[in-house]
């Protein structure tokens, strides 16, 4: 009964390698095609290998294109503020760690982000017929297939490895990617760079790179780094199959100097510029209000003086009119 599959006796590390080539090509799948190409739009690719990642994620993952999109739009509009959908500084490192899914499908839920951040994404039969509106068909048909490669038990450990595949790499890139690691460029959010050799997550871990130039194709920045999914492309696109169309030539440190270094020096000259003009504008504020109350009590002591006056002029009129007066010689 549970060796019924095509592989079914074959040794446990076969279906484990199947596993781990499988995630390997979903793992591109998510970078060049969602990431690199429909989110940010640095690559493209040829109608024949769009279809095929596209299809790829329908059977592995069930993403929807326009949502994952979308939510990663998003993310770069609000990160690390308000309004990002699955950040660490906002929400807690293990919460985004071991349940950035949900927070994931919460965005992913709401009409306004897709209507907003999901431009662009593909709208043809396959996708208004199967991707979108059937992604759980995919994931069954992936089912069937492991069930009839490996047999019930192996066959379900290979679905169920798969399932958990994305939802857990991404978690790992929401959550350590903007708390744990180094920095090539102070973006104003909390990106790292994860470790220097882009190759388990095909170049997601230089996760800072990528924040600091979203639409580059390639997350290389430093000499000594390795972004697995540039290797990927550039392969790709000696045969004719990927045009790059923006791809960060420039070094890390001229890259950082010119937008980030020059950025932050001049924000900071702003910032005590405008310091100083509040400053001059407190002082004079508050001299005119010194004069203004110089003036007010000056202008109160008058008053004073004046309603003393007459009412001492008043009080002396009254008494004449009562008391009677001395009669002078000519009365």
């Amino acid at each position: 009964m549970l060796d019924f599959g095509l592989f079914a006796n074959a040794p446990w590390w076969v279906p484990v390698v199947y596993v781990a080539v499988l995630g390997h090509i979903t793992n591109l799948c998510v970078t060049l095609y969602l990431h690199r190409s429909a989110t940010h739009e640095g690559v493209k690719f040829h109608a024949v290998v769009e279809h095929f990642m596209r299809f790829w994620l329908w059977a592995t993952t069930g993403i929807k294109t326009k949502q994952w999109v979308a939510v990663h739009r998003k993310h770069h509009a609000f990160s690390d503020r308000e309004g990002d959908p699955h950040s660490p500084v906002n929400e807690g490192l293990l919460q985004i760690t071991f349940g950035g899914v949900f927070f994931y499908r919460d965005a992913a839920g709401d009409q306004e982000t897709l209507e907003k951040y999901g431009r662009g994404c593909p709208d043809d039969w396959m996708e208004r017929t199967f991707y979108t509106p059937r992604a759980w068909l995919g994931i069954l048909s992936m089912l069937i297939l492991d069930l009839a490669l490996f047999g019930p038990l192996w066959g379900m450990f290979a679905w169920i490895c798969m399932a958990i595949w994305i939802p857990l790499f991404g978690n790992v890139i929401n959550g350590i990617g903007h708390a744990l690691g180094y920095r090539n460029f102070e973006t104003k959010d909390n990106s790292h760079n994860i470790i220097p050799l882009g190759l388990w997550i095909v170049g997601e871990e230089l996760h800072n790179n990528h924040h600091a130039d979203p639409k580059s194709a390639k997350f290389k920045a430093k000499w000594y780094e390795f972004d697995i999914g540039w290797m990927y492309i550039k392969i790709l696109s000696w045969f004719k199959l990927a045009n790059v169309i923006y791809a960060r030539s420039m070094n890390a440190r001229d890259f950082a100097e010119k937008y980030y270094t020059r950025a932050a020096t001049v924000a900071s000259e702003a910032a005590a510029e405008v310091s100083a003009r509040a400053s001059r504008a407190s002082a004079e504020v508050s001299a005119r209000a010194a004069r203004a109350g110089a003036e007010v009590t000056a202008r109160a002591s008058q008053a004073k003086a004046a309603a003393a006056s007459a009412v001492e002029t008043a009080a002396d009129a009254a008494r004449d009119a009562i008391v009677p007066q001395p009669k002078t010689a000519l009365d």
